[in-house]
């Protein structure tokens, strides 16, 4: 017999490249009930488009969870308290939810508000780890993130004391530098580290670029887009 509740899985999908999907997330999206779908500010979609490539999310019952792309964390709080409630609510009806996220839903993955809220109001939810943006970034520059005993420093390049970091030992990851990648770049220019750092915008994605120049990144770049600075200059 089926439980009286459902469950809710948070799935990581990978950062774009739809091969790059877990045998378990393809798994779950093929067995669950239910498929909880993110939504910006914005029509596009871009979680559902990297799945439809490998299962048919049009054949599943759907839910969207609008996530406002702000700082107002009232507006945010509002919004995953909604999302959150909205799964329970398929939950108490006895299916099972799969709430897909780009990348891993343990890394800066905005998933994981409504996940803990659900788990909060006791209900059960399980985390499905997926590949990371940082991990698809570092392979397609064809470098490691660290070696050795080399420590690995990931940060949102939105933080402005991201800065702090970029002088202390170890390699760096810069993730969701959005409007402030220009910043970014010109303090890495500042320390002397642009000759050892690289980019990849949209990674996996329709539009993807590789610079091994930051003095060619466009300060509009995407949101998708990953810093890596090594501590030593690698080859480019």
């Amino acid at each position: 017999m089926k439980n009286m509740r459902g469950k809710l899985y948070s799935v990581g999908i990978g950062p774009g490249d739809p091969e790059l999907l877990t045998l378990k997330a393809v798994r779950l999206l093929k067995e669950c009930d239910v498929v909880a779908l993110p939504k910006g500010d914005t029509d596009v979609m871009t979680a559902k488009n990297i799945v439809n490539q490998v299962v048919d999310l049009d054949k599943k019952e759907q839910l969207i969870i609008y996530m406002p792309m702000t700082k107002d964390m009232a507006v945010m709080d509002k919004a995953h308290q909604e999302g959150a409630d909205a799964v329970i609510k398929l939950l108490d009806e006895g299916k099972n939810v799969v709430f897909i996220t780009l990348g891993c839903p343990t890394v800066y993955a905005t998933c994981i508000y409504v996940h803990k809220l659900v788990l909060k109001a006791g209900y059960e939810a399980e985390l499905v780890a997926g590949v990371t943006s940082i991990c698809a970034v570092a392979a397609k520059l064809n470098v490691s993130l660290c070696e050795r005993a080399e420590p690995l420093i990931v940060l949102p390049g939105s933080y402005k004391e991201a800065s702090k970091f970029l002088d202390g030992p170890g390699n760096k990851v810069l993730m969701k530098s959005a409007s402030e990648i220009a910043r970014v770049r010109d303090e890495l220019k500042e320390r002397g580290l642009i000759k050892n750092a690289a980019m990849v915008e949209r990674c996996g994605l329709p539009g993807e670029k590789v610079y091994r120049d930051l003095n060619e990144i466009d300060p509009n770049s995407s949101y998708f887009s990953v810093i890596l600075v090594k501590e030593k200059e690698f080859d480019k």
